[in-house]
């Protein structure tokens, strides 16, 4: 094998971010708190991120710097995105990962007599410095306020978070949700008054979509809404698993709910979405303002088995009190669904990024507790004076600390790929090329999803057999991670939902076949990439021929079981299949990352100024899929 690529030399100097980013998109500068450790020092001893592969991903697989050239990205460079980088993984230390063990321990408190809720003291400081850093608005369009940066380099700084507190770090995404929802669809208050407090961080956001008879079939639910002479409606019902439902952050919490008009169609047809915040709203010509309690209330908290850090409602109550909570209208009335998949399909590529968080953590301690655990001697030593050995030299360790490589890698590959699919169509003007970017992302949403929250699953579940007994216990954290990783399998729908989702409905009329030209296109290139290499590397050049080989195979199956479950006469039972065929296109896709990755190492890296580099260790996945 060849070795992992050293980490690239800075093509500029590190700045203050005040210095790269313009005014009206900039980060602000962190709090001065002193890092735990340098984003590029000790690399191997970092438990929150690997610079070095996330380097590599983003640079050399994604170009990323090649977006800086578009319109929508040209105010970016490579020293922008490093900045934000570098800041992320200096916050990521200071005030999450230190203090993961802790919330595990020390969950929110709520009193329903005085109706507060308590989160610690460090969680409130968290939040704080996340929001005074600008890393809610990373993503967000620059008219609203944004940084606009792609999508890409959102996700990755979103990814130190996930790694380092996977319980603190999920509230994050519902305040930029709720807040792309009202930037598409809010009124020009909305717009104007309550979006930015959404990416201040003055205020927080949750989705209102469960409910407790109906679970997660939005067709059911009864939550209402009656208009008002005023223009507001009063919102009677209750809502269940809602995420960051309380905070003693200050400011107030603006809740997305979904509800019904009086004489709405029945179903999904009839839904619409209301802005009911926590705190009754007084919008002016300079600004809005805050007035008495919202008759919302929390019935009571859900205690997790993991990412107990966050707050999640058991149930949140509307208009128990009063008979009716006051909400505003956002989109037109029966479009509700319509509106919040903006912020559901923004979740639902976040929790499968935040699959691989707690699955990348478990990968960085078991490995760095693999180095340094000495256990045992190799099998053909026979003399017990001689030293112990690190577990790392023992084959099944190495067996296990692959499988997570594998599992967490390709499924941040995956992530990172589906991210350039969606820059890709804000950057795209051509009808033709958005509408083929636009089927492929609707192909690849439920894999994202489904695929890193399961699979990654399985990545920490290795990561505790690396340590043995001592991965049972509370004493080390992969335990945690494994539990706070169990979660994702239920956020934003089960991969059973997903599944049905992607084979009932999206792959139909050949809708796959972009998807898997596509593949095809990556073994074409792996090919070419191969003839390519010079004759002193013959073996890695085989090496890579095999490798499209083999995922021209999986693709080959891939279609063949797709034609087979999609056609009329397999209609009634294709259901049936719908998880493991998820699973064979999730595997499928995942395969067609790791030749991907394995292409781009091949390649001559990218010389910084005044320095070369050594060539990226090309990781080969024996078992074929």
């Amino acid at each position: 094998m060849l070795l992992r690529r050293s980490n690239l030399a800075r093509s500029l100097a590190p700045r203050p971010w005040r210095q790269i980013v313009p005014a009206n998109r900039r980060l602000s500068a962190l709090p001065d708190t002193p890092p735990a450790s340098d984003a590029h020092a000790n690399i191997n001893d970092d438990l929150v991120m690997n610079r070095r592969d996330l380097d590599f991903i983003l640079y050399e697989v994604e170009n990323v710097e090649a977006l800086c050239q578009t319109e929508r990205y040209q105010h970016c460079d490579r020293a922008t995105f490093d900045a934000a980088l570098d800041a992320a993984h200096q916050l990521a230390h200071s005030h999450f990962h230190q203090y993961n063990a802790k919330g595990d321990r020390h969950p929110p408190h709520y009193c329903q007599e005085t109706d507060t809720l308590t989160l610690l003291p460090e969680h409130v400081a968290a939040h704080r410095a996340y929001s005074d850093a600008g890393f809610l608005t990373t993503s967000m369009d620059a008219e609203v306020g944004g940084s606009q940066m792609p999508v890409a380099v959102s996700g990755a700084v979103g990814l130190h978070f996930s790694s380092a507190n996977a319980g603190f770090s999920a509230h994050f995404a519902l305040n930029v949700g709720a807040a792309k929802i009202l930037q598409h669809h809010g009124t020009d208050e909305q717009r104007a008054h309550v979006l930015p407090k959404l990416l201040s961080g003055d205020w927080c956001g949750t989705m209102c979509l469960s409910e407790t008879h109906a679970g997660s079939s939005l067709t059911d639910i009864r939550t209402t809404a009656h208009p008002q002479p005023d223009g507001t409606y009063k919102i009677r019902g209750n809502k269940m698993w809602i995420t960051a439902a309380e905070n003693n952050f200050g400011g107030t919490i603006v809740h997305m709910v979904l509800a019904k008009l009086p004489g709405a169609p029945a179903g999904t047809k009839g839904i619409s979405l209301f802005l009911v915040p926590k705190h009754a709203l007084s919008f002016s010509e300079e600004g809005v303002s805050l007035g008495e309690r919202n008759d919302v209330r929390l019935g009571g908290l859900n205690h997790k088995m993991g990412q107990t850090a966050s707050v999640n409602a058991g149930e949140l109550l509307f208009g128990e009190a009063t008979g009716g909570a006051t909400g505003h209208l956002v989109g037109e009335p029966n479009q509700g669904l319509h509106c919040m998949f903006i912020m559901m399909n923004e979740l639902r590529f976040q929790v499968g990024l935040g699959g691989v968080g707690p699955a990348l953590a478990g990968y960085l301690y078991s490995l760095q507790y693999a180095r340094q655990r000495t256990q045992g001697r190799s099998p053909l030593c026979r003399d017990p004076s001689t030293p112990m050995v690190p577990i790392i030299e023992h084959s099944d360790v190495k067996r296990m600390l692959l499988l997570q490589k594998a599992y967490v890698e390709g499924a941040l590959g995956l992530c990172m790929y589906t991210a350039g699919v969606i820059d890709a169509l804000a950057t795209t003007a051509d009808a033709a090329a958005r509408s083929d970017k636009l089927l492929l992302l609707e192909l690849l949403t439920p894999v994202v999803k489904a695929w890193p929250s399961e699979w990654c699953l399985e990545a920490n579940k290795w990561a505790i057999q690396v340590l043995g007994g001592s991965g049972y216990v509370h004493d080390y954290p992969v335990e945690q991670l494994y539990r706070d990783n169990r979660l994702n399998m239920i956020h934003e729908g089960t991969a059973g939902v997903h599944a049905n989702t992607l084979l009932g409905r999206k792959l139909r009329d050949g809708r796959a076949a972009p998807l898997f030209a596509q593949m095809r296109a990556s073994a074409a290139a792996a090919d070419e990439e191969a003839a390519a290499l010079p004759p002193d590397s013959r073996a890695e050049s085989a090496l890579l021929r095999e490798l499209a080989g083999s995922l021209r195979e999986a693709v080959a199956r891939a279609e063949s079981v797709t034609e087979v479950l999609t056609s009329d006469e397999a209609r009634p039972v294709a259901l049936v299949n719908a998880h493991e065929y998820l699973n064979l296109v999730g595997h499928t896709v995942v395969g067609w990352m790791w030749l991907r990755l394995a292409t781009a190492a091949a390649r001559p890296p990218p010389p910084p100024p005044g320095a070369g580099a050594p060539r990226h260790e090309i990781c080969r996945k024996k078992k074929k899929l």
